[in-house]
C-alpha cells in the first residue's frame, strides 16, 4: 500500500487501525464475514464489510473523521 492511498486498504487493516485508535471490534456475531466497530465514548458503531473498494474505504474514512479523529491520527494507524 502506498502512503495514502485508497485503493489497497484491506478490512485486517482497518480493524487493526480502529485498535490502535481505541475502537472496540466485534467479529463473532453473525454469519458473515464482516466487522461491527464501535466507538467507546459515543457508542456509535459502524460495520466494515470483507470485500472492500477505494469507494467504500473513503466512506470508512470519513467516517472516522466524524468519530473526531484527525486525518493524521486516521494514517498512522493504518501504517
Amino acid at each position: 500500500m502506498s502512503s495514502r492511498s485508497f485503493s489497497d486498504i484491506t478490512q485486517a487493516q482497518w480493524l487493526r487501525a480502529c485498535l490502535k485508535l481505541g475502537l472496540l471490534i466485534e467479529t463473532n456475531s453473525g454469519k458473515g464475514s464482516h466487522a461491527r466497530v464501535e466507538h467507546s465514548v459515543t457508542h456509535a458503531k459502524y460495520t466494515i464489510q470483507h470485500s472492500l473498494h477505494k469507494f467504500i474505504n473513503i466512506k470508512i474514512f470519513k467516517k472516522m473523521l466524524e468519530w473526531g479523529f484527525d486525518e493524521e491520527q486516521i494514517w498512522d494507524a493504518l501504517k
